[in-house]
């Protein structure tokens, strides 16, 4: 929501401002009478029946992803025309300038306090807390039907049913159920872990910018010619732990919130505000990967930057190319090569920890007589660790062994399969697949110890059989491109030829 645009920079305080406060409340009266008096629908998501993030996102400050109120995140109008909370804006501005995080527009400001107080998302926020607390008690844990206590969670429905719904649910639909305080407890458990995990991701992630700052401090002391700059990258990595220790604090809360839950209510709330502020920090972590200049990693890669994760693999350092395609960025396998001097070069353990940990996805590039065919990906969703951890070994080669330039061939008329006895310096025993007919487009692994290791993609449905005893595991399964691999298959099984995996890596997704 836009205030009135206000190109003027002169010092408006939070009491001399009658024509705007004015104005700013006729905007609050139309944004109100439009959501609590005009819709039906948007009656309701402002009363809290139904919460809807697209009609509430105006009253939530783009930066911290707080709800304005009226005391540090009370919502001020920059000479730009957007709105930010008053916390922010104290970080936002430096040395009596700033910068709209928005549009860019410089402008000259000497503190938030100067800028124009939103009385119209004020106005918006007094009624939606009105209408919040009035509609809270109809949500209580009753159920709806028979007025009595819920009692019990359908694992396949996923409702909230009292001990009444209990018999008739299960006779007429065959569910399963287990008690609220059970399940609630699980929720509880589930986003617990990903909360702590996003945590010690974070902390990782602020220690890192820490070291930075001791690195660009000490050039600083070491080249004077160059203070400026350094100044600058220095000023410029304390906003962004600033604004990531913000949005940690608020991670926390959930946490706090979603523990204290007694309802299903609350807990589905506090498990949407979790879930959001999970992604605002998980973002925040992606978006900074790229510390070491002022481009953010993301940004590099639309600006076509040279962008490289680097590891040391034996003693030796090497760098996989970074690409971006549909928002996900592509890790490429690691090699021995030159980088050019302007290009951003960001650790791989780094990049690692944004792999999310249930299931992760990889790409292969076919080619056929050395024509590129098209590309694939595979979804990893076996719950082995050490499953997932040698799959991402061999498509990258942050261990040695990789996938890149195996050949492959068509082993029968249902499957094609990679081999190597290198991936066998990765020895492993692996517990029988329950699994004992594969799918089309099942890939499955064979880690040998002492004799050749195979992957296998199944172009049709078949048993699963192998020459060298049962230790094979279903590892994942083809997300697309089983066109491109089932077209070199045809041509390989009719003509022959060198077909191969050109390329491949690991995909890390941005939701």
């Amino acid at each position: 929501m836009g205030a009135a645009n206000t190109t003027d920079t002169t010092k408006t305080t939070d009491t001399d401002n009658t024509s705007y406060a004015t104005n700013a409340t006729s905007i609050a009266d139309t944004t109100i009478t439009t959501i609590v008096s005009n819709s039906t629908n948007t009656t309701n998501i402002i009363s809290g029946s139904t919460i809807s993030n697209t009609s509430l996102d105006f009253l939530e400050c783009k930066i911290c992803n707080n709800f304005y109120d009226e005391k540090d995140h009370r919502p001020r109008n920059g000479p730009c025309g957007h709105e930010f909370c008053t916390a922010c804006l104290r970080l936002l501005i430096q040395d009596n300038t700033f910068v709209c995080p928005k549009c860019r527009q410089k402008s000259k400001v000497a503190v938030a306090e100067d800028l124009t107080i939103n009385f119209g998302l004020i106005d918006a926020i007094r009624a939606f807390e009105t209408n919040k607390s009035k509609s809270r008690a109809t949500h209580d844990e009753v159920c709806q039907v028979h007025s009595k206590t819920i009692a019990h969670h359908c694992l396949q429905c996923q409702l909230w049913i009292c001990d009444d719904c209990l018999d008739s649910h299960c006779t007429i639909t065959g569910c399963s159920t287990i008690t609220s305080f059970k399940a609630m407890n699980k929720m509880k458990e589930k986003h617990t872990t990903n909360t702590d995990m996003l945590l010690n991701i974070f902390d990782d992630d602020a220690n890192y910018l820490g070291i930075k700052i001791q690195e660009h401090t000490d050039k600083k002391m070491e080249h004077l010619k160059k203070a400026k700059k350094h100044d600058e990258e220095i000023k410029h990595l304390h906003n962004l732990i600033e604004v990531g220790h913000i949005q940690r604090k608020n991670l926390l809360e959930s946490k706090n919130q979603l523990n204290l839950a007694h309802s299903p209510y609350m807990l589905s709330t506090s498990i949407e505000v979790l879930t959001q502020r999970q992604q605002s920090l998980r973002s925040w972590s992606v978006k900074n990967l790229g510390t070491d200049t002022p481009l953010g990693l993301p940004k590099a890669l639309r600006e076509e930057k040279d962008v490289y994760v680097e590891t040391i693999i034996k003693n030796e350092k090497r760098h996989a190319k970074l690409s971006q395609q549909e928002e996900n960025i592509y890790v490429h396998s690691f090699q021995a090569q030159s980088l050019v001097d302007d290009c951003i070069s960001v650790p791989f353990n780094r990049m690692q920890k944004m792999i999310p940990k249930e299931t992760s996805l990889v790409f292969w590039e076919m080619s056929l007589n050395e024509e590129v065919k098209g590309r694939m990906h595979i979804r990893l969703e076996n719950n082995l660790p050490i499953i997932r951890d040698i799959i991402l070994q061999i498509v990258t080669g942050q261990q040695g062994p990789y996938l890149r330039n195996h050949k492959m061939y068509c082993k029968h008329n249902y499957d094609i399969q990679a081999y190597s006895s290198r991936f066998s310096e990765m020895p492993v025993t692996l517990n029988n697949s329950e699994k004992t007919v594969a799918k089309r487009g099942d890939v499955i692994g064979y880690f040998g110890s002492g004799y050749l290791s195979y992957i296998y993609i199944y172009l049709a449905t078949s048993p699963i059989t192998y020459d060298y005893g049962n230790k094979y595991c279903v590892f994942g399964k083809l997300e697309d491109g089983l066109e491109v691999i089932q077209a070199c298959a045809d041509i390989y099984n009719t003509k022959g030829g060198n077909m191969r995996i050109s390329d491949c890596g690991l995909v890390i997704e941005q939701e």
